[in-house]
């Protein structure tokens, strides 16, 4: 398997994993400030391992991971500083999850306009994902809920709208030139 091919199942991996996180903090957002730091340090700093593959990678288009050289860098400090300091991250976490969260959707709102120029179908699907994180990670900064409860939900919708993007992104920006055994011409395919 060549390795932008390895880079993207790692990323729909980690994608899935983020979304998987949001999804238990929807649905049970009662658990632990420590546990949630936990899960989203190891998250992050996996995510971050990932982008900093996929910037490296063969990808033909570049898009998916055109920007994250410095997400990539980003996500494992964040992943970091919440592995080894939780206790000071708790009343920052909503905060930084959400600059994060913005900062992201944001870039990926020109890789969905990217993707329109290069004649890419999904383009749209990306660019809505990407306005929604826009949106969840700008309410996290904002924190309108006085309830730990909403605010521990809003986080985890806010997550798994990221790994959906992400994975929407890796999706249908992806693609690999591969060689014709018959030919001599490179054939390029969406994996």
């Amino acid at each position: 398997m060549s390795f932008v091919k390895t880079v993207k199942a790692a990323f729909t991996a980690v994608s899935a994993a983020l979304i998987a996180v949001g999804a238990a903090l929807i649905i049970w957002p009662e658990t632990s400030a420590a546990v949630i730091c936990t899960a989203l340090g190891i998250a992050a700093v996996a995510a971050g391992a990932v982008r900093l593959a996929g910037y490296f990678s063969n990808d033909l288009y570049r898009l998916a991971f055109q920007f994250d050289l410095a997400v990539g860098i980003l996500s494992i400090l964040l992943g970091a500083v919440l592995l080894l300091r939780p206790e000071d991250m708790l009343l920052l976490l909503p905060a930084a999850v959400g600059l994060f969260i913005l900062v992201d959707s944001v870039l990926r709102l020109q890789t969905a306009i990217d993707a329109k120029h290069f004649g890419m179908g999904k383009w749209w699907a990306i660019l809505l994902l990407s306005l929604a994180g826009t949106a969840l990670g700008l309410l996290l900064l904002i924190r309108p809920f006085r309830s730990g409860l909403l605010l521990v939900r809003l986080l985890g919708l806010t997550l798994a709208a990221d790994g959906a993007e992400n994975l929407l992104a890796c999706r249908y920006t992806v693609k690999v030139p591969r060689r014709s055994s018959a030919e001599a011409e490179i054939i390029y395919e969406e994996l």
